[in-house]
């Protein structure tokens, strides 16, 4: 239902519950959405690519998650390490006991979820029971303080208090008590009293038993509560053994809390760095170790463009590990829409009576039509074959050549990733050893591309000949390549070099060998049969259909947006900090294009703060000249405040959706929120 209000329209999307069918209240999780090619398409085949979609991307998941975990264990254990030790390692001959603070660091701003996945780990390790002895009781205790939490330091203390009071001190089930009749719940007394009774039913061990506040999006806390709850929190130490976590920043010099806090108040702290490995460093070991592992086979290979997409989409907008899950399973679900991706896993139609059953049906003669042809016009069809095959092909023998192209494309795909994980190590080797013009300008995904593409050759042409001036006998010591004919070839040369020790021999011809092998194996994907069926190649990848709107472009699809929509382009493309005079030049001159495309008079050049000196003539040209100049001035003037009006409306549009916020630090600024892209 659409409804006209005023000079915007508003669309109501009425609540559609197709989920209960026949009384059942559980949704079907296997419905799969209709086809979008319904021409070449078969009446099964949409539910069969969405199975087949759903288990390509659960085996990708499941590897990036371990390789996030992976990233996330050091850092961990750093943080629960820095918490075992607190209040045991104090130095003598203080005035006061400390209260211990571990932050982890970043080097640039990462998206919340990150700092919340791994927060969810630390608490997990923190709470979790590593000693039989004492059956399920917990070490630690852990609660978490989010931005919202710390509007006023009664709230922060009711927080922290009630996150720690509502536990049962055996580590067991979540308690309800009664509401305290002589503390109130923001008392930290009453944390007090709490914690002598968990001591008192735990054993002497357990006396060592840490209180952990977690404190989300530490710098999104108002400066002056957080100051508050430091120095009440600091007052019972060491009666409550607290340990305060957080995430912050790592800038040059000062830090964030060094330069928000003052000294009387750091004085009561105790800060721990857990420096969190780089953002960028981390995608690319991500994207390393699932593409291009040797011992590891996805279901589907992403293309350059989705790589593209994702390093820039992570640089721009998000340093977000969760951003870059979102981005590669829309790629999986893009991938899929092709009908003949139904024939990606192995036996996606099951066995070959079956496949025929299925196959040989009225409505899946387009199906096997567009299968036929593919297969006849790639190189599983010999040349003199052509004009014979076509009579006897039969639904089992393009199954059969599917299953050939299949078998081809994965075998070239991990000759692909052995060549460049090998050309990797001799990267590395050379830059260890001192010769820096290996390196390059180009990074490890800008590599992947080009290997992807098979336009690697101007690189490893030249990494071939810096080999070929090296002493090849250390590069035998450490180095287990993952191919039969690498590891004969660096035994013969070490063994010829344990014969006579003439390394420059030998080093030329096998820099001459490392070339001729890296250009047969490194070669385009898209060359191999039916690539596209387990490629996504060089597909573009589906930000216009799947991303947020902000990100589409168009003169057509421009000429229709509403003014938050306007803004909201520019707060995509934005820093955290947006210069709201700079939003309102570019609203101005986006305003001034597109009238100018549909037609419309110029909008004056005052509206945009700047102004044209009218041409000098003479005569009566002159004297109409300046009348229209004055007119002009006058809508000069209403124009702007029109415009001026316009974008403090969509501003507080985006003030009242909760994507900006007003910070004192800086009146002309406001800092975005949202970061992260729609799920």
């Amino acid at each position: 239902m659409s409804i006209d209000f005023g000079c915007q329209t508003i669309v109501y999307i009425p609540f559609n519950d197709s989920a209960k069918i026949d009384g059942s209240d559980h949704a079907n999780d296997d419905a799969a959405p209709p086809s979008l090619f319904p021409e070449r398409d078969f009446h099964q085949g949409c539910q069969l690519r969405f199975q087949a979609c759903r288990a390509a991307w659960g085996k990708c998941l499941k590897r990036m998650q371990e390789l996030i975990h992976s990233l996330h264990a050091p850092v961990v254990e750093n943080v629960v390490e820095q918490v075992k030790k607190s209040y045991m390692d104090e130095l003598p001959g203080l005035p006061y006991p400390e209260l211990p603070v571990v932050s982890v660091t970043f080097l640039i701003r990462t998206a919340s979820s990150m700092s919340s996945s791994l927060f969810d780990e630390i608490s997990f390790r923190l709470e979790e029971s590593i000693d039989e002895l004492f059956d399920d009781i917990n070490d630690h205790f852990v609660t978490h303080v989010f931005p919202s939490d710390c509007i006023t330091i009664t709230g922060t203390m009711k927080t922290i208090v009630s996150g720690f009071v509502s536990r049962s001190p055996t580590g067991g089930q979540d308690i309800k008590r009664k509401p305290p009749t002589s503390l109130a719940a923001y008392d930290i007394a009453l944390l007090e009293a709490w914690y002598r009774a968990v001591c008192d039913v735990r054993d002497e061990h357990h006396h060592r038993s840490r209180l952990v506040v977690i404190m989300h999006d530490f710098e999104q806390l108002e400066p002056q509560v957080v100051q508050d709850m430091f120095e009440i929190c600091s007052s019972y130490i060491p009666h409550l053994p607290l340990y305060l976590s957080s995430r912050w920043l790592r800038p040059p010099s000062p830090s964030y809390i060094h330069a928000t806090y003052p000294h009387s108040m750091l004085a009561l702290l105790r800060v721990r760095d857990c420096p969190f490995p780089l953002a960028e460093k981390s995608l690319h070991d991500i994207l390393l170790e699932t593409f291009f592992d040797p011992t590891f086979e996805p279901d589907i290979m992403i293309g350059p463009t989705t790589i593209d997409f994702a390093v820039d989409f992570f640089a721009r907008h998000s340093s977000s590990l969760d951003g870059l899950l979102s981005i590669l399973q829309l790629a999986h679900m893009k991938h899929f829409e092709e009908p003949l991706s139904v024939l990606a896993p192995a036996q996606a139609l099951g066995r070959s009576k079956d496949a025929a059953k299925v196959l040989l049906t009225p409505d899946a003669f387009p199906f096997l039509d567009v299968l036929f042809a593919r297969v006849q016009a790639s190189t599983l069809i010999a040349p003199v074959e052509h004009a014979t095959s076509w009579r006897n092909a039969t639904v089992d023998s393009l199954l059969s050549s599917v299953e050939t192209a299949r078998d081809t494309f994965r075998m070239r795909a991990k000759l692909l990733r052995v060549a460049f994980r090998l050309l990797l190590r001799v990267r590395q080797f050379m830059l260890v050893h001192g010769h820096k013009t290996a390196q390059g300008d180009q990074t490890v995904p800008d590599l992947m591309c080009l290997a992807l593409r098979g336009r690697l050759g101007s690189v490893y042409g030249h990494l071939c000949s810096v080999v070929k001036c090296v002493n090849f006998g250390s590069l035998y010591e450490g180095r287990k390549a993952e191919e039969d004919e690498v590891i004969s070839r660096v035994e013969i040369a070490h063994q010829m070099l344990c014969r006579d020790g003439s390394a420059q021999e030998i080093s030329g011809p096998f820099g001459n060998w490392l070339s001729e092998y890296f250009k047969l194996r490194i070669v385009a994907l898209e060359d191999a049969p039916l690539w596209d069926i387990w490629y996504t190649g060089s597909t573009p990848f589906p930000s216009e259909d799947y991303m947020s709107p902000g990100q589409r472009s168009g003169d057509d699809e421009d000429d229709d947006l509403p003014d938050i929509s306007i803004l909201f382009k520019g707060y995509l493309e934005s820093a955290k900090m947006i210069n709201v005079y700079d939003w309102f030049e570019s609203f101005v001159v986006f305003l001034e294009a597109r009238k100018r495309r549909v037609g419309k008079s110029r909008i004056p050049d005052g509206a945009s703060g700047t102004s044209r000196t009218p041409s000098r003539k003479k005569g009566k040209q002159k004297q109409v000249e300046i009348e229209v100049v004055d007119e002009g001035a006058g809508e000069d003037e209403e124009w702007l405040m029109e415009v001026q009006a316009r974008f403090i409306r969509a501003l507080q549009e985006l003030d009242y959706l909760g994507f900006v916020k007003h910070t004192g630090r800086k009146a002309d600024h406001v800092m975005r929120t949202v970061f992260d892209s729609p799920e």
